[in-house]
């Protein structure tokens, strides 16, 4: 009788995790994850990284407009898209190309590494440049209003940005958990 009850409180659990997995997936889906995973090692950027951007700024809708005017999954400003492209060789951008999901996130995967870079290859302040603008990001920096550390990710004057930045970064370790094969248990 007490094997019984030990079976069924594994299968139960079993079935509990089972249900807690997929349903924590659903909420954090991993759609254009090729495209992801290509401009991502392109600029030697996280996969999960980069789907926790696109996941904060516009959940995945390609369609995505914000009332600022920024365009795509990666929310991308239309000058900042221009500024890129020629960057990268490009002649010119149609901002219309930004709702392309394969163009928005090559140029948005682009300027967030040039925003690690420019930033001495610190990612946090990288994402609240791409948030806040390299700009502020740089002033916050220099006058010591913000160290560019997680610890003191609370001084970020942008309540958006500092919300943005947290975002990413939690969104970021539970797509490496879902996604990394640790848990995903062979799903691609």
């Amino acid at each position: 009788m007490l094997y019984r009850w030990r079976w069924f409180l594994f299968v139960f659990f079993l079935v509990l995790f089972w249900s807690a997995f997929t349903l924590i997936r659903y909420l954090y889906p991993f759609p254009y994850r090729q495209i992801i995973q290509q401009y991502a090692q392109e600029n030697a950027l996280s996969p999960y990284l980069l789907a926790a951007v696109v996941r904060v700024e516009s959940r995945f809708q390609v369609r995505a407009y914000s009332s600022r005017g920024a365009i795509g999954l990666m929310q991308i400003m239309p000058d900042t898209g221009r500024w890129v492209a020629r960057q990268m060789g490009w002649e010119d951008l149609d901002p219309d190309l930004l709702y392309d999901p394969a163009t928005n996130l090559r140029l948005g995967s682009w300027y967030l590494d040039w925003l690690r870079q420019d930033f001495d290859g610190n990612l946090l302040a990288a994402l609240a440049a791409y948030n806040g603008g390299r700009r502020h990001v740089k002033e916050w920096l220099a006058s010591g209003l913000w160290d560019g550390s997680w610890a003191g990710i609370s001084q970020i004057p942008f309540p958006e940005t500092r919300n943005f930045v947290r975002r990413v970064v939690r969104d970021e370790r539970i797509y490496r958990l879902l996604y990394s094969g640790y848990l995903s248990l062979g799903w691609r």
